[in-house]
């Protein structure tokens, strides 16, 4: 989990410094490198914290249950529920207004979901290897 130090900014300058992070993202959008800034900007951690995030919010819209969302990501049943209560109060009206691409994200997590398609076996040690080779398999055959 990202440190957030004990010792708060200024309510007003962190605010202005939030407006001038947004900016920047802005500008490298219109620039298309925003991929590029957004990896250099944010480490492997923070991004998958903030694509979990989305991954539940868009689970949250289609009606899957906290418990398999929790199961699915490899995330806490209670952040997935606070976060569930959140979406309940319409918090995240906004990200699935304007920020998702509707298809794309559920493609991914219908992936998800699925985890393309087979199901293994809960028990014994080597029961992903067959899943591996499969996927390893497709996404060579992909590229």
């Amino acid at each position: 989990m990202p440190h957030i130090s004990k010792r708060k900014l200024d309510k007003e300058y962190f605010n202005k410094l939030i407006l001038e992070l947004i900016r920047s993202f802005e500008r490298s959008f219109k620039k298309n490198k925003t991929k590029s800034v957004f990896y250099e900007f944010f480490t492997y951690t923070e991004r998958a914290m903030f694509a979990k995030r989305l991954a539940v919010i868009v689970m949250l819209s289609k009606g899957i249950s906290s418990y398999v969302i929790a199961d699915v990501l490899n995330m806490s049943p209670s952040t997935v529920d606070r976060m569930s209560l959140n979406y309940d109060r319409g918090k995240y009206d906004a990200i699935i207004d304007h920020a998702l691409g509707k298809k794309d994200i559920w493609k991914i997590i219908n992936d998800i979901l699925a985890v393309g398609g087979f199901l293994p076996p809960r028990v014994g040690g080597k029961r992903w290897r067959k899943f591996d080779k499969s996927v390893y398999d497709q996404k060579l055959l992909e590229t």
